[in-house]
This record gives C-alpha cells, sequence and structure tokens, in this order.
C-alpha cells in the first residue's frame, strides 16, 4: 500500500554550480555512468533528519510574463550550532559560505517502489540563525536559496564575440552559457525556430537579460527546472506541448482532486493594440478595434527583439493579439493536499509536474454548470513541514497554438484554438 512523500534535503559545500555526484578520474567511488564530470569532490551532507519547514516558490510571473528566478526557504534544526558559520567546533566551520548547492526533493513509494522526486535544485544565499531560549524552544537555521538566474543574473556582458553572426536562437542559448562555463550535463537546450541577428553587444546588460531577449525573439520559455538543469524550449516544442496526453483534474469524480482553485476573470492578461520592434527594424502594430470598444485600449509592446525580418515581429504581434484580445475565464492555480495516502496519482501528479507540462482542469460551478480548461503549467509551489505537504500549481492557457496534422486534439482541427508562426 502506498504511503506519503517523504522530504529530502541536501546540502554540496563543493565549489561550482554542478549538481549530482562529481566524476573525477581514478576516483572509484564515482564510476563511470554514475557521476557528473567535475574538478572537486562531492562535499554532500543529507540534513533530511533535522528539516523542520520547506518552502518552494518556481515559475512565470503573470503581470510581467517572464521566468523569475526560484527561490526556496529551508528551516532546519540547529541545537547544537553546527550551521552557523561562527560556530568554530562546527562540523561545517569555514564551509557554510553563500552559494553552496542545495536539492531538495521527496521520495515516494506509489506501490511499485520508492522513487525520488526532485522539487528544487539552487544555491544558499544566507545562513540566518535563531537561538531558542528556554528548554521547549529549538535553535534554527533559516536557508534563503535561489536557483541559477541568480548567477546568471551577476555576470554582466558586453560583447560576445561568438554571437557576432546570425544564429538559431537554441545555438546563441548555448552561446551565452559557455560564457560561464554552465555545466553541460545541466543544459536542457532546443535548437530553436528562429535564426537571430548577431547579439547587439549592448553594455551594461547582465547574461540572464541576454538570455531572456533571445527567449523573447524566438517565443519560447528560458528556465531552471527542478534539477537545476537550464532549460530553452522552442516555439515549435512549447506549440506541440499543447498536443500532448495531460493530465486531468476535476471535482466531478472524473480527474484527479484537488483541494482548492483560483479563478478570475479581469483583464490582467488582456492586450488589443500590440507593437513588436526588432532590433535595426520597423514597428508592426496590430490591433482589434472591437476589443478597443468592449475593454477600452489595452496597449502591449515588445522592443528589441532579434529576429532577423519585419514580417516574423509582424508574426509575434499577430500571435500575441489573438490570444490576448479577449478576455476569458482563468484558473490560476490549484492546490493539492499531498498528504492524502488515499490518492496516489494526486501525489505522483503533484511531484511530478513541471513547467509547460499540460494539465486539463474541470471545476463545478455553481447552478451545476462545469467549465474544463487546458493549460500549461507555469509554476509550482510546495510548502512542507512534518504535519503538511501542500502543492500550488499554477497554470495559464496556451500563449501559442500550432496545427498539427493527424492530432486528435482541437491542434488538428481546422477554425480551432490560435495558429502559430
Amino acid at each position: 500500500m502506498s504511503g506519503t512523500p517523504h522530504l529530502g534535503v541536501s546540502i554540496d559545500f563543493a565549489n561550482g554550480p554542478a549538481f549530482g555526484n562529481p566524476l573525477l578520474l581514478d576516483d572509484p567511488t564515482t564510476p563511470l555512468g554514475t557521476g557528473i564530470l567535475a574538478d572537486a569532490p562531492g562535499d554532500v551532507v543529507d540534513v533530511s533528519d533535522i528539516a523542520i519547514q520547506v518552502s518552494v516558490r518556481r515559475g512565470r510571473n503573470r503581470i510581467l510574463n517572464k521566468f523569475e528566478a526560484g527561490t526556496a526557504v529551508v528551516v532546519l534544526a540547529d541545537d547544537n550550532g553546527d550551521f552557523s558559520p561562527a560556530n568554530t567546533s562546527s562540523p561545517y566551520y569555514g564551509k557554510l559560505l553563500p552559494l553552496r548547492k542545495i536539492r531538495i526533493w521527496a521520495d515516494y513509494d506509489d506501490g511499485g517502489g520508492t522513487d525520488r522526486y526532485y522539487l528544487y535544485s539552487g544555491y544558499i544565499t544566507a545562513y540566518n540563525s535563531t537561538y531558542g531560549l528556554g528548554v521547549d524552544e529549538t535553535s534554527k537555521i533559516t536557508l534563503q536559496c535561489v536557483d541559477g538566474f541568480r548567477l546568471l543574473t551577476n555576470i554582466g556582458i558586453s560583447t560576445v564575440s561568438t554571437a557576432s553572426i546570425p544564429q538559431l536562437s537554441g545555438t546563441r542559448v548555448n552561446t551565452l552559457l559557455d560564457i560561464v562555463d554552465w555545466p553541460t550535463s545541466q543544459r536542457n537546450i532546443d535548437d530553436g525556430n528562429s535564426i537571430l541577428q548577431a547579439d547587439p553587444g549592448t553594455a551594461n546588460r547582465d547574461l540572464l537579460g541576454a538570455l531572456q531577449l533571445v527567449e523573447s525573439s524566438e517565443f519560447g520559455g528560458f528556465f531552471i527546472d527542478a534539477e537545476g538543469n537550464a532549460t530553452f524550449l522552442s516555439r515549435d516544442t512549447i506549440s506541440q506541448k499543447a498536443d500532448e496526453t495531460p493530465t486531468v483534474f476535476a471535482d466531478d469524480g472524473t480527474g484527479i482532486s484537488y483541494q482548492q482553485i483560483e479563478f478570475a476573470n479581469d483583464d490582467t492578461l488582456l492586450v488589443n493594440d500590440v507593437t513588436v520592434t526588432r532590433l535595426n527594424g520597423t514597428s508592426q502594430n496590430v490591433f482589434d478595434q472591437t476589443s478597443i470598444d468592449t475593454y477600452f485600449l489595452h496597449s502591449g509592446k515588445r522592443d528589441g527583439i532579434l529576429v532577423q525580418t519585419d514580417t516574423e515581429a509582424l508574426d509575434q504581434a499577430q500571435t500575441l493579439l489573438v490570444a490576448r484580445k479577449n478576455t476569458t475565464d482563468r484558473i490560476d492555480s490549484m492546490t493539492l493536499n499531498l498528504l492524502d495516502s488515499s490518492a496516489p496519482t494526486k501525489i505522483v501528479a503533484g511531484l511530478n509536474l513541471e513547467i509547460f507540462d499540460l494539465v486539463n482542469v474541470t471545476k463545478t460551478v455553481p447552478g451545476g454548470s462545469t467549465i474544463t480548461k487546458e493549460l500549461f503549467v507555469q509554476g509550482m509551489q510546495h510548502d512542507i513541514t512534518q504535519t503538511m505537504f501542500d502543492t500550488k500549481i499554477l497554470t495559464a492557457e496556451p500563449l501559442i497554438q500550432a496545427f498539427i496534422l493527424d492530432s486528435t486534439t482541437s491542434q488538428g482541427r481546422l477554425d480551432s484554438g490560435i495558429l502559430s508562426y
């Protein structure tokens, strides 16, 4: 019989950005096939047994329409002061430095064996101690953590010599990651669909900003996944994900149950006058007068994208307009209780879903009718204590969709969905 997930947390005090077991030549403890290339041995400490509370936040900012750095807060019991950087008798003295690696996971046995699901991989930015004063109080250390976006933000760049010629967007992403020697073992980079202009060589920018310019130029997605991998999805990949088999959630017994849902119908995402301008190009503007007459003017623009033609900039503007010119009932998030041992499919879904996975959500509304939405996961939030394991799945409707031959869903039917360019 299946049980409930078991929280796991580990800290790696070794230098470098790479997660996993380092593979060192002539080291019998890291044989081929089990480790990653590294120049220093791992120094990993499992702190699962003293983890009191964990909070994880990953995903896209809905208002800014961009992915933000994933964060985590981990609270450890620390009555011995082992994780106080000032404690000279600590076994970790001298190792408690900023940007040491941390991983958070859950082990779960659904009846067929135990699997490990990574929830977060990032870097510790601060060690904050709280000292107990009485016999019933516990001294604690609170670890503030951020994912690889923090490392990319810290790097200022100007001219990128190896990006001085037009490149596919995925090649450009790899070129930019090479600047900081981002581990190849931690890259999941699509080739991309758009061929971009040469890098503009703009001064006073950071590496993350340069990568996010490629992301918006491609109309794709760039984020750090739960295992710490820099992930770049092309426009085509995102379009085709809308044709995958979704994970089905429902409150009427036809799918995985959920505890809470956030519904909205507002003008937060509404755009009915769109201007997209490529670098060295002419502004491309499209608008929908019916939407303007109904909702008033809502303008939006993208400047300086790196596509090579005004035609592609116009395609992007038209795609944005079609997707955002009308309001609709939105399902912004749903919350799952992962301590429900009677629902293993719910537990696995909450632990396994990743950004841009497809979900189908049904909500029964007053009066007996139902609303069903096909949505992309846009973020994951986990709040975990010894008595709670709540997971919130942030969602959004697909912004671009493709016409896919032989599709059995709306992606293969004319006059349905939004065609991608």
